[in-house]
């Protein structure tokens, strides 16, 4: 049985075929033990002038847990796809065990170690919609919520319509939540420009997550969004 609980090493992992796989580093503690594990690996690469992710997961076993070391470098575009397929596999697949979880990886710069965040219970939505659209569309399912749409960009970060500073970020949701609750449980709806670099979308992620509690619930459904496509997506 495989066992994870790695001391912090600069930002690498390096995988069985020796190429080199930057993690992301962040202030967030997270999972640090796994057992019974196989690795998926997204490697950066430059082809024409276009970021590319190389996935290697040939190793991977359908009734083990499966941790993801994605490169930070790599844009939310070139791996959401690739996401979203295995994470189908890894759940329905012929072989499947019930209970195995898929987990991100990142460097922890608190406890200096491998952390992991797991993400099994998220939906990627790519169909060039936001979560406010999709909010008016299903209104009886979000009626009783106090519903938030977060939106991240690559320089700035929207909560509903209001531009937020990324150092404010966290303490100004916090207040606009106690705000506008009115005694409602909150509902944070996560949109996401595909073209963040992973680094930026698991940090957003985790910070996110480290405010959830039970009156603060996180949609499972996240939108990873083309700024071309949608109409009004406060992207400026």
């Amino acid at each position: 049985m495989k066992h994870i609980t790695i001391i912090f090493l600069t930002l690498l992992l390096i995988s069985c075929n020796k190429k080199e796989v930057k993690i992301p580093t962040l202030a967030e503690k997270g999972i640090q033990e796994v057992f019974n594990h196989s690795q998926v690996w997204f490697f950066f690469d430059v082809k024409e002038n276009d970021t590319i992710a190389i996935l290697n997961r040939k190793n991977t076993i359908s009734t083990t847990h499966w941790i993801y070391n994605i490169d930070k470098r790599l844009p939310l575009k070139a791996i959401i796809s690739s996401l979203i397929i295995l994470q189908d596999k890894h759940k329905n697949s012929l072989h499947s065990e019930e209970g195995m979880h898929d987990y991100f990886s990142y460097s922890d710069t608190i406890s200096k170690k491998l952390s992991f965040l797991e993400f099994d219970t998220v939906i990627f939505k790519t169909d060039s919609l936001l979560s406010k659209f999709e909010i008016k569309l299903n209104s009886d399912t979000y009626k009783n919520y106090n519903n938030i749409n977060i939106t991240f960009n690559s320089n700035n970060t929207w909560i509903n319509d209001s531009k937020i500073e990324t150092d404010e970020f966290k303490n100004t949701l916090l207040e606009f939540i106690d705000f506008s609750s009115e005694g409602k449980q909150t509902m944070l709806h996560l949109n996401f420009n595909e073209d963040l670099t992973y680094q930026k979308y698991l940090f957003y992620k985790t910070m996110v997550q480290s405010i959830k509690s039970p009156s603060i619930l996180i949609n499972n459904f996240e939108y990873v969004f083309n700024s071309k496509k949608v109409p009004d997506c406060g992207c400026e």
